[in-house]
C-alpha cells in the first residue's frame, strides 16, 4: 500500500443496527455528497485506526476532537498490514488522488465504518473538522451513510487580525487559531505593526517592544478624538509578544494547516517603530506613540537613509527566522510622501536613482526590500497602493480599495488576493448600529459576505488564474478585546469560507441559511461570542405625501423564524403579528419588528420610529446643496439612526446647512424640532447651534431663538441630538432652519484643520 494515500479507518466489533433520522449540515459545503443507506454508530467498540506512524499525533488530534464532540473516547490502534479484520471495503487510488490535490479529502460512511482518505494530513485535518459538524448535527452520534468528495476551491483562504492598534492576548490568537481550522481557512494574516504599536519582540533592537509597544491609555476616548502626546503618562496601554512566544503559536498553527504571514508595515504606519529609533525617519523627530487615529501619516521611514535600509534589513531577518511562510506582508498603504519631498535625502536618492517623483521613490523603496526578501527564498505581499510608481517584480498584490487592484496585478501576470473594504472588512458594522456594539462604520451584512465572488469579471480566464483567493480583513481600532473580535469575525467568517472553499454553482444562499442553524449550535458548543444581526429585521419606508403615508416594508436575512412587529411602540413577542406584507401607516407611530424562532427573539428588537408630521412631503430648499453620497430625505417622516450611512441623512461638508421648509399654505404650528448626527471618528460634528425663523411670505422673516450645542466633541460613541423650538403658537407658511457649522475638525482630533460635517435627517412641525 502506497503511504502518499493517507487514511484513518473507525470500526467496531459488533454491528449495530440503528434506526433514527440523520442529518447532513457542513460549512463550507462539500463539493460532492453521494448518500448511500444505512448509518454509522459511533460506541465504546469504536476504534480510531492509521497505518504510518506519522499519522500517530494526528489520530491523538481526532480523538481529542471527538471526544470533544461527541464524548466518545475512542480507542487509537495502529494497523501493520493491508489485511483488515471485519466489515471493511477498501478502495485506495495509486499513486496520490489527483482530485484531492494538497487539501482534499474523502469520506466514505458505511453501517460498519467510517474511511477517511487524503493526499496529505491537512486533508485529513478538515476530514475531521467535517465529522465534526456531522457530530454536532446528530447529537445521538448516528451519522448517515454517504461518500464525501471534498477539496478547496482557493488555495489561499485567510483571515486577518489587527493587534497593533489593540493588543489581543496569545491565548486568544491559540483560540483564533482552532476556530479558522473548523472553518476550513488556511492563512492567518498577523499584523503585528501600525503606528500605535509595535507588537513583536526583535532582539536586535529591543526599543521597538521597550518604548514602540506601549502608549499613553486613552481608552475613554474616541479613537479619532485622541490627541497625540509625545511624553508617555503613568496609564500605558500595550502588550507585545516574545519571540518565543511567536514560535510556539506558528508551530500550532502550522499542524492545523494554517500559515502565518507576517505583516512589518513600511515605509508608512511606523510611527511606533519611529518613537523609539526616530533616527530613521525624515525629521529625526520623535513624535512619540499615538494612542489614536493620525491622519496623513507623514511621519514615516525615510527613503534616502541607508540606515533605515540596514534596520528594516535586520529586522526582516528576525521576523522570517520565527515565521516561516513563504509569504511577508510589509504594508506598503497610505503612505502621505510629503516629507520624501522636503527631505534633502530622499531628492538625493531620486537624484542619484534617476527617478521622476516621490510615488516612483516609494517604488523604488518597495524594490529594494523585495529583493532582500527574494534573496531569502521569501515573496512580498503588498496593499494595492504598492502599485503606484511601478509594481515589484515578484510582488503579490493584496487588493483592498474595491477590485481594481487584483484585476490590474491579475493583468500584469502578479497573483492577487481579493480584500474589498465592500465585502470583506468585518470591523465594519453587520447590523443596526443602534444596537449593535461601537464599530468603524460601514454596512457589511452576512449575505453580503455570502455573496462575493473573489474572481472580478473583468478578467480573462488566463488572467483569473492569478487571484489567489480572499480575506476576510478585521482592523481593531474600535475593537478592543477578544470577545467583541469574535462577534465581527462570527458568523461572517462561515459565509467567506464557502466562498473560497465550495465550488461556485453550488453556492445558495437559502441552503447556505439552513445550514447556519447547525453552526451556530457549534459555536454554542464551542464557546465562540458571535453575532445574531441577520436576525435583526430590517424596517423600510417609502413615503407616499399625497395619501400622507408611508408604506412599511420588513425583511431580513435571517436564516430561519419569522418576524413578528407592532405599532404600538411596544416590544413585540411571538403573539404580536406576523409580517406578511407591506402595509401603510397613516399616523406617527413607532414600528419594532424582531424575528422569532420556537418562541424565542433569536435576534434583537428593531425600532423604526415614524413622523407624520405638518413638515411631511412640504417642499424644502437648500441654500447650500447637501453632498451627493449624503443626500436622504428631510419631511420624509423618517427620523436617522446612529449609522451615517443608513441612507436617512443628508450632509453638509464645511459649510452651514441652511433649509426653507414651505407648508404650502398658512398653517397653525407650535413646535419644531430638527436632529443632527455626531460621529466625530467620521468628522461629523454637531452644529454649533440651531437658529430659526419664521414667514408668511418667504419675505421677511422672525427669529423664534437659538438652540446652542450641548454635547463634546469627544463623546466616544456616535449620537443623535434633538435641537428644539417650542410654545410657538404661530399661523406661518415658511420656516427657516439654519445649522451652524464648526468649521474645521477642532484642534486634537485626527483630522484637525479639515472640514467638518453637519447631518441632519428630519425636521419634524407639528
Amino acid at each position: 500500500m502506497k503511504k502518499n494515500c493517507l487514511l484513518f479507518f473507525f470500526t467496531f466489533t459488533v454491528s449495530i443496527a440503528v434506526f433514527s433520522q440523520t442529518v447532513i449540515s457542513i460549512i463550507p459545503q462539500p463539493v460532492k455528497i453521494e448518500m448511500k443507506s444505512g448509518e454509522f454508530r459511533f460506541g465504546p467498540e469504536t476504534k480510531i485506526m492509521y497505518m504510518d506512524e506519522s499519522l500517530m499525533q494526528l489520530a491523538q488530534y481526532a480523538r481529542q476532537q471527538w471526544k470533544f464532540w461527541s464524548g466518545w473516547d475512542g480507542e487509537i490502534q495502529q494497523i501493520k498490514h493491508e489485511k483488515l479484520e471485519g466489515n471493511f471495503v477498501l478502495q485506495i487510488i495509486q499513486p496520490a488522488e489527483k482530485e484531492l490535490s494538497t487539501e482534499g479529502y474523502g469520506i466514505e460512511i458505511t453501517s460498519q465504518n467510517v474511511f477517511l482518505r487524503s493526499n496529505t494530513q491537512a486533508g485529513l485535518i478538515y476530514a475531521i473538522q467535517t465529522l465534526n459538524q456531522l457530530m454536532s448535527a446528530n447529537p445521538s452520534q448516528v451519522l448517515p451513510a454517504c461518500i464525501i468528495i471534498d477539496y478547496p476551491r482557493f488555495r489561499y483562504r485567510g483571515l486577518h487580525l489587527d493587534v497593533a492598534r489593540h493588543f489581543m492576548p496569545a491565548d486568544f490568537i491559540y483560540r483564533l487559531l482552532d476556530e479558522m481550522v473548523f472553518h476550513k481557512m488556511n492563512v492567518f494574516h498577523w499584523h503585528l505593526v501600525d503606528d500605535q504599536g509595535w507588537r513583536l519582540e526583535i532582539e536586535k533592537y529591543p526599543k521597538l517592544t521597550s518604548i514602540g509597544a506601549w502608549r499613553p491609555d486613552m481608552e475613554d476616548l474616541d479613537w479619532n478624538a485622541r490627541p497625540l502626546q509625545c511624553q508617555p503618562t503613568q496609564e500605558m496601554y500595550g502588550g507585545f509578544y516574545t519571540q518565543d512566544e511567536v514560535r510556539k503559536i506558528v508551530k500550532y498553527a502550522a499542524d492545523r494547516n494554517i500559515t502565518i504571514i507576517p505583516e512589518i508595515e513600511m515605509p508608512a504606519h511606523v510611527m511606533s517603530a519611529l518613537a523609539a529609533y526616530p533616527q530613521f525617519s525624515c525629521s529625526g523627530k520623535n513624535l512619540g506613540v499615538p494612542s489614536g487615529s493620525v491622519w496623513p501619516i507623514t511621519h514615516i521611514y525615510c527613503a534616502g537613509n541607508d540606515s533605515a535600509f540596514i534596520f528594516l534589513r535586520d529586522v526582516l531577518t528576525e521576523v522570517m527566522e520565527m515565521f516561516p511562510s513563504i509569504y511577508i506582508h510589509i504594508g506598503g498603504d497610505e503612505a502621505d510622501k510629503s516629507e520624501w519631498n522636503k527631505c534633502p535625502k530622499c531628492q538625493q536618492r531620486m537624484q542619484t536613482e534617476n527617478l521622476k517623483n516621490v510615488d516612483e521613490l516609494q517604488s523604488y523603496f518597495v524594490q529594494c526590500i523585495e529583493k532582500f526578501l527574494n534573496a531569502n527564498g521569501r515573496i512580498m505581499i503588498g496593499w494595492d497602493e504598492i502599485l503606484e510608481g511601478g509594481l515589484a517584480p515578484n510582488v503579490v498584490v493584496m487588493s483592498w480599495r474595491g477590485e481594481e487592484g487584483g484585476i490590474a496585478a491579475a493583468r500584469l501576470k502578479h497573483n492577487a488576493i481579493m480584500t474589498p473594504a465592500s465585502h470583506c472588512y468585518f470591523d465594519y458594522y453587520q447590523g443596526d448600529p443602534a444596537v449593535e456594539p461601537l464599530s468603524i462604520g460601514g454596512y457589511i451584512p452576512l449575505k453580503r459576505v455570502y455573496s462575493y465572488e473573489p474572481v472580478p469579471q473583468e478578467l480573462s480566464l488566463e488572467e483569473s488564474h492569478y487571484i489567489l483567493g480572499a480575506q476576510a480583513n478585521t482592523w481593531t481600532e474600535y475593537i478592543r478585546t477578544p470577545q467583541h473580535a469574535e462577534y465581527m469575525i462570527f458568523p461572517r467568517l462561515a459565509a467567506l469560507a464557502e466562498v473560497v472553499w465550495s465550488p461556485n454553482n453550488l453556492r445558495n444562499w437559502e441552503d447556505f441559511s439552513r445550514r447556519l442553524e447547525n453552526q451556530f449550535k457549534c459555536y454554542d458548543k464551542l464557546g465562540i461570542y458571535y453575532a445574531r444581526s441577520a436576525f435583526q429585521a430590517r424596517i423600510i419606508s417609502q413615503p407616499d405625501s399625497v395619501r400622507r403615508c408611508v408604506e412599511i416594508s420588513i425583511e431580513t436575512e435571517a436564516p430561519y423564524g419569522e418576524i413578528h412587529y407592532t405599532t404600538n411602540g411596544k416590544d413585540p413577542t411571538d403573539s404580536s403579528p406576523v409580517y406578511t406584507g407591506p402595509f401603510a401607516l397613516c399616523e406617527s407611530a413607532t414600528v419594532k419588528a424582531g424575528v422569532f424562532h420556537g418562541g424565542k427573539c433569536m435576534g434583537a428588537i428593531i425600532a423604526k420610529k415614524f413622523s407624520l408630521h405638518k413638515a411631511f412631503g412640504a417642499k424644502m430648499t437648500f441654500q447650500i446643496p447637501s453632498a451627493s453620497r449624503y443626500n436622504g430625505n428631510l419631511g420624509d417622516g423618517v427620523w436617522g439612526s446612529t449609522n451615517y450611512r443608513d441612507g436617512n441623512w443628508k450632509g453638509f461638508l464645511g459649510d452651514d446647512a441652511i433649509i426653507i421648509i414651505d407648508l404650502g399654505k398658512p398653517t397653525k404650528i407650535r413646535s419644531i424640532k430638527v436632529d443632527a448626527l455626531q460621529a466625530s471618528g467620521s468628522w461629523i460634528f454637531f452644529p454649533e447651534k440651531a437658529i430659526c425663523e419664521l414667514s408668511k411670505d418667504g419675505k421677511e422673516w422672525k427669529s423664534v431663538g437659538e438652540k446652542m450645542n450641548e454635547h463634546s466633541w469627544q463623546e466616544p460613541v456616535p449620537a443623535i441630538q434633538l435641537f428644539g423650538f417650542e410654545n410657538l403658537r404661530e399661523n406661518v407658511r415658511f420656516v427657516r432652519l439654519k445649522m451652524k457649522n464648526r468649521g474645521t475638525c477642532p484642534l486634537g482630533h485626527a483630522g484637525e484643520g479639515q472640514p467638518a460635517w453637519i447631518f441632519i435627517s428630519e425636521v419634524e412641525i407639528l
